[in-house]
């Protein structure tokens, strides 16, 4: 008897910090339509704006033609500083190999941005958040030359942001590809310290500088404890 109760005390605790775990967590979604998902859209100066359009309640689809711009998701203060993310994307169209690395040739299909600071920077928009010095930046990116798992220095942020390549340029097209990150270890991989919270979320795609057309897809946004 004492065995039993044993093992259905140990599923009992499973299953409650499975449910604990899944209550915490916060999935980012795109519909019906980005406002009242609370997405806002981020143009830059004298650049070609992308085009987004909503595929059905969760799938974001993202045009870059010969254009650059990004949406960006605020984050509420009971985020904190979570473990993993995960999200899947796919590429039917994007540039080729760029050097990430350098302004003017740092095109890319499709990218996903952890910005993180402190509760000073909550208020910010998200072009000061990027600019900063109190806030650093992942760039999980779907593109540039560098192999899988790479480390590249932001040509535009400097030591405060870091690509981080999942999917080079030349990864397979038209087709969803699921990335699940741990956000904590990247962030000490790339930074080298512990990461302050989590503030925003942003999906970008750049064409610009190559003079190409991205046709992107993303779904599924989730931080996780």
């Amino acid at each position: 008897m004492l065995r039993v109760l044993t093992a259905w005390l140990v599923t009992f605790g499973t299953i409650l910090g499975v449910l604990i775990s899944a209550a915490r967590a916060s999935d980012i979604t795109f519909g019906p339509d980005l406002a009242s998902s609370n997405w806002n859209v981020v143009s830059f100066p004298f650049k070609r704006p992308i085009t987004t359009s909503i595929i059905d309640t969760g799938t974001l689809e993202i045009i870059a033609d010969h254009a650059a711009g990004m949406i960006w998701h605020a984050l509420p203060s009971r985020i904190g500083r979570p473990e993993r993310a995960q999200w899947s994307w796919r590429v039917d169209a994007g540039v080729g190999a760029t050097d990430l690395a350098s302004k003017g040739a740092d095109d890319r299909a499709i990218a996903v941005y952890f910005i993180f600071g402190h509760a000073g920077d909550r208020e910010k928009d998200v072009m000061s958040l990027l600019n900063s010095q109190s806030v650093s930046t992942l760039v999980y990116v779907h593109g540039g030359a560098e192999p899988r798992g790479a480390i590249v220095q932001s040509p535009h942020m400097g030591e405060r942001g870091k690509f981080i390549i999942l999917r080079p340029a030349n990864s397979e097209r038209k087709v969803w590809l699921d990335e699940q990150v741990d956000l904590q270890a990247d962030y000490r991989r790339a930074f080298e310290r512990p990461p302050p919270d989590l503030l925003a979320i942003a999906v970008s795609s750049d064409s610009d500088d190559t003079g190409g057309i991205n046709r992107t897809r993303i779904r599924g946004i989730s931080v996780r404890p």
